[in-house]
């Protein structure tokens, strides 16, 4: 509670709920998993228990990213966690630092927790982007303004987040110049049919989440329906994006949320199947 009080945008963990109960543990044995692999494979401690904090925080992010953006469905996260798991085993670890900035960036503009992010958190948010957009990717950078300038005219604007958008447009700029622009990247086959695909499957729902039963963690008011959308239609774009400018390197660094993508989707598309097979055999 003391960490909530000093920053909007971080949500505690209950371990005396079920369900994150669930994760931690799911996310402890995906770790001791990892990191006891590596050990067999005869790789050092050190890096065994580095590959094994990766995997779990990997598990843990996408698990943390449904929960961001299928607020009302909390066993979607789970579908989320399992895709995370397998992407993990099969493709290039993903790039941390970057998914935590996208999921503080999904915060500000849903407002999961009920409020809007403070002056302090959000020079924070700046600063992480800041670095990230001149030491990686200027895209960041762009992500990071269009979720200050969403938060500073959605329902209930947080109008100093004008002014932080308009700081993280300057370094974006500025990481634009610094890349020497960018070249116009054409997509393979793999990365095209992917993004294409997730796509298809993420955008009706996001026009379907025209009503939210969930409430701010600190506020217990109803959550905005428009800003969950923002939220949604933000992720997805900046995973189409990087995607796009990256290919499929830039699609593995972001495994995480797309698994969170890919397994809000399923659920959803799962609920409904379910729903209409029990019609069907239960006729008025």
């Amino acid at each position: 509670m003391k960490v909530e009080k000093q920053s909007s945008l971080t949500r505690s963990i209950d371990l005396t709920y079920p369900t994150n109960r669930a994760i931690a543990i799911i996310t402890l044995l995906f770790f001791l998993g990892v990191a006891g692999l590596q050990l067999v494979q005869g790789r050092e401690i050190s890096s065994a228990l580095y590959s094994g904090l990766r995997g779990g925080a990997s598990v843990f992010l996408s698990w943390a990213f449904a929960r961001e953006l299928d607020p009302d469905n909390e066993f979607s996260a789970f579908f989320a966690a399992f895709l995370s798991c397998i992407g993990f085993m099969f493709l290039t670890a993903p790039f941390l630092l970057v998914l935590a900035l996208e999921l503080l960036l999904i915060r500000i503009v849903n407002r999961s927790t009920g409020i809007p992010s403070k002056p302090s958190d959000s020079l924070a948010v700046l600063l992480l982007s800041g670095w990230i957009s001149l030491q990686e990717n200027w895209l960041f950078g762009l992500f990071t303004a269009l979720a200050f300038f969403l938060d500073s005219f959605l329902p209930e604007p947080n109008r100093h987040n004008r002014i932080f958008g308009g700081a993280a447009f300057i370094v974006t700029v500025l990481a634009f110049l610094k890349a020497g622009g960018t070249e116009s990247t054409l997509l393979d086959i793999q990365s095209g049919l992917f993004v294409l695909s997730v796509s298809l499957l993420f955008i009706p729902m996001i026009i379907s989440s025209q009503k939210i039963k969930s409430r701010g963690d600190l506020t217990g008011i109803p959550l905005y329906p428009l800003r969950i959308q923002a939220a949604q239609l933000t992720a997805l774009l900046s995973a189409v994006l990087f995607t796009y400018l990256s290919g499929w390197e830039g699609a593995e660094s972001l495994m995480p949320l797309w698994g969170a993508i890919l397994g809000v989707s399923f659920y959803r598309y799962l609920q409904m199947i379910l729903k209409r097979l029990r019609k069907a055999s239960h006729p008025d």
